[in-house]
């Protein structure tokens, strides 16, 4: 799935989260993003991420007004689900998300 935005986006991303076909129950869990530039280099974001709706599975992230950069574009971003236990799970599970940054 690739994913479009502007550099300087700073509108809400939401993603809804699956396993199996069914919404990803997120009530008790953390959510994380993991991302990398266009040359496999690890991003730290300085916008926030957080649960949506934890019965619907939709997480989301609110980018800062530098984080999305055309220069570091396309990103690979996948969503990281921790239980209590500190077990990790990552979305979505295929393959990571691309998202194409434009000036």
């Amino acid at each position: 799935m690739i994913d479009i935005f502007r550099a300087g986006w700073t509108e809400r991303i939401k993603y809804d989260l699956a396993h199996d076909g069914e919404a990803l129950v997120l009530t008790g869990l953390t959510i994380g993003l993991r991302v990398y530039d266009c040359n496999g280099n690890p991003v730290t974001f300085a916008g926030t991420v957080g649960i949506a709706n934890a019965t619907e599975g939709t997480a989301y992230f609110d980018p800062a007004p530098t984080d999305l950069k055309s220069s570091e574009s396309p990103y690979s971003v996948t969503w990281s689900v921790t239980d209590g236990a500190g077990k990790v799970a990552f979305f979505p599970r295929e393959e990571d998300l691309k998202w194409t940054v434009r000036r």
